[in-house]
């Protein structure tokens, strides 16, 4: 019976049988193998070769090259900075963003006049693309128009302009300032949604038995968002690993690798030393994280629905 239940599923999915809707399909099946598929197995496949473009004419180039771009990998000081780096990038963006991501979901639930416009407006700085952020943040840490350093020096916090970006103690909270302010709408997002279905009922309940708004946080708010919320976390958490964008605009990794992290040193490595196997295997490391992120990710999506 379980054999002839099988076989019955199969003539389902034929392709005789639904021929219309694979050939529907199959212009996005192509474009996701050509376009997602092949790229990451001819990396992983780069990653063991010798493939230096600076070397593109020597005997070894092309040729097989084992584990070798993984041993120069793991032995570099830079990239274990940039490892390190990457690590601070994402914990501190990822915890600064979802206090405050928080923190605005829950002025912006409240009953204000005016609310959608508020909601709109804390938005804004989501829909700024990138390139344009960027600009606006250097044009603020700049040394001569920089609104921070004119504020800083009348106030007397600072004798003289400081340049926030070129120096290597200051470099890394200036641009994790910058990335926080735009992408911690993305997460307010998720926070907002989940207050919604959160009773107002309970809440009155709370207030008439003598609970604070503290205690309400904690024993309504909390309990009834935490799922929704871990995997919003999860799903920034990846988000904010692979945010090239932030670090290479503003000091490109710099001063002194001080910014580097993983994928600006993977970027350098291919597009700046021409280094694609190197680069390659770097990737690989990268891609790897990611999918045991995502895989975390899809668990959580999964466990809630049940």
């Amino acid at each position: 019976m379980r054999e002839q239940a099988d076989r019955m599923k199969l003539k389902e999915y034929s392709f005789g049988r639904n021929r219309n809707g694979y050939l529907l399909i199959a212009p996005a099946v192509i474009s996701i193998l050509l376009l997602s598929v092949y790229p990451l197995v001819r990396g992983i496949v780069i990653s063991f070769l010798n493939y230096d473009m600076t070397k593109s004419n020597g005997p070894d180039f092309g040729t097989f090259a084992g584990l070798k771009n993984y041993l120069v990998m793991f032995s570099n000081t830079k990239f274990q900075k940039a490892v390190g780096n990457s690590v601070v990038w994402t914990l501190v963006n990822l915890v600064a963003q979802v206090l405050l991501a928080v923190g605005v979901a829950l002025v912006l639930n409240e009953k204000l006049k005016g609310r959608a416009v508020f909601r709109t407006v804390a938005l804004l700085p989501w829909a700024i693309p990138s390139a344009i952020s960027a600009l606006t943040f250097s044009a603020l840490y700049d040394t001569k128009i920089g609104i921070f350093n004119i504020l800083l020096v009348r106030l007397g916090i600072l004798k003289e302009s400081y340049s926030f970006l070129g120096n290597i103690d200051t470099a890394m909270g200036a641009v994790i300032i910058a990335n926080v302010w735009k992408s911690t709408p993305f997460l307010m997002i998720f926070v907002l949604a989940a207050l919604q279905g959160v009773s107002y009922e309970l809440y009155e309940s709370a207030a008439i038995d003598g609970a604070g708004k503290i205690k309400r946080f904690f024993y309504i708010t909390l309990p009834n968002i935490k799922e929704p919320m871990a995997v919003a976390v999860i799903l920034n958490a990846i988000s904010i690993f692979n945010n090239f964008n932030a670090i290479w605009l503003l000091t490109k990794g710099g001063p002194l690798n001080s910014t580097e992290i993983m994928y600006t040193f993977a970027y350098r490595q291919a597009f700046v030393d021409h280094k694609f196997g190197y680069a390659a295997a770097v990737s690989v490391e990268i891609f790897i994280i990611i999918a045991i992120l995502t895989v975390v990710y899809i668990r959580m999506i999964s466990s809630e629905k049940k």
